[in-house]
C-alpha cells in the first residue's frame, strides 16, 4: 500500500581528454584550459513524489504518539480529521481518520487505521486499514477508546455515520492488542456505548416505536447490555425505559 521513496543521484563519469598538441610556428599557442570546455554533471534525478491516495505502511522516527505528524499517517492528500490513543498489553496504538478529496462536500472517501508502535526501526508501523469509497456514503467517523472486552487493554468503540434522521451508521469494535475487528452492527435510531467504568462491554440504546409513534417520539427506550465471552458477545440484560 504505501510507497517509499527512493532518491537517486546520478554522477556524471568524466573522460580524460587527448594530449594537446604542441604549438607550432603556424598556430598560437594556447592553453589546455582555454581550449577544453569543462564536463557537465547532469542534475541529479528528483524523488519521485508518492501518488494520490496511497497509504503509507511505516514511518521510521521513534516519536512519541503525540508527536507524530498525522499527515504522514494518511493517504497522500488526505485530511485528517481525527486521532485517538489506545494503550494495550502489546503497547501503545494510535488510531487516525481521514477524509480524501472528492467533488461532494458530504460523500467523500474516508478511512481510519491502526499504527503501533516497535522496539526496531521503522518504529511505527500500520495494523489494520479500513477505507470507504465516496458512494458508500460514510459521514463521519467517530471513536472512543476504553476496556471493552475485559481483558485489561484498551479497545476501540467506532462510529462510521452516514446520516439522516434516523443516525444511521455501523458500529464496530476493535480489539487493538490483537489489531481484530470483534464486533460489528448497522444500527438506526440508536447508539451503542462502552459499559460503565469498571464494567467493560456494550450498551445498546434503541428506540422503541409503537402504533401512531412520529419518528420523533418514540414511546420507549431499550437498552441492553452485552459482554464479551472472548469468542462472542453475550448479552446480560435488557431493559425497557418507557418515554
Amino acid at each position: 500500500m504505501g510507497a517509499v521513496a527512493v532518491v537517486l543521484a546520478i554522477g556524471a563519469c568524466g573522460t580524460q581528454a587527448p594530449p594537446t598538441p604542441a604549438p607550432t610556428s603556424a598556430s598560437p599557442t594556447t592553453s589546455p584550459s582555454a581550449s577544453l570546455e569543462p564536463p557537465v554533471s547532469p542534475e541529479p534525478s528528483p524523488s519521485p513524489e508518492p501518488a494520490d491516495g496511497e497509504m503509507p505502511t511505516a514511518f521510521s522516527d521513534d516519536l512519541e504518539p503525540s508527536d507524530l505528524p498525522l499527515e504522514a499517517l494518511v493517504p497522500e492528500g488526505a485530511d485528517v480529521t481525527g486521532q485517538w490513543f489506545g494503550f494495550t498489553s502489546s503497547g501503545v496504538i494510535v488510531l487516525v481518520a481521514w477524509a480524501e478529496p472528492g467533488s461532494d462536500p458530504f460523500l467523500m472517501p474516508r478511512g481510519f487505521a491502526l499504527w503501533r508502535r516497535h522496539t526496531s526501526s521503522p518504529h511505527w508501523r500500520v495494523g489494520l486499514v479500513e477505507r470507504h469509497e465516496a458512494n458508500e456514503g460514510i459521514q463521519e467517523i467517530q471513536m472512543s477508546t476504553t476496556d471493552l472486552s475485559g481483558d485489561d487493554s484498551d479497545d476501540a468503540l467506532i462510529f462510521e455515520g452516514v446520516g439522516g434522521s434516523g443516525a444511521c451508521g455501523n458500529w464496530l469494535v476493535l480489539d487493538l492488542a490483537r489489531e481484530k475487528e470483534i464486533y460489528r452492527r448497522d444500527l438506526c435510531d440508536g447508539r451503542i456505548d462502552p459499559g460503565p467504568p469498571g464494567s467493560p462491554g456494550l450498551v445498546m440504546t434503541r428506540s422503541v416505536y409503537r402504533e401512531g409513534d412520529a419518528h420523533c417520539c418514540p414511546s420507549a427506550m431499550r437498552e441492553t447490555i452485552l459482554a464479551w465471552t472472548g469468542r462472542t458477545w453475550r448479552v446480560t440484560a435488557t431493559k425497557t425505559i418507557e418515554g
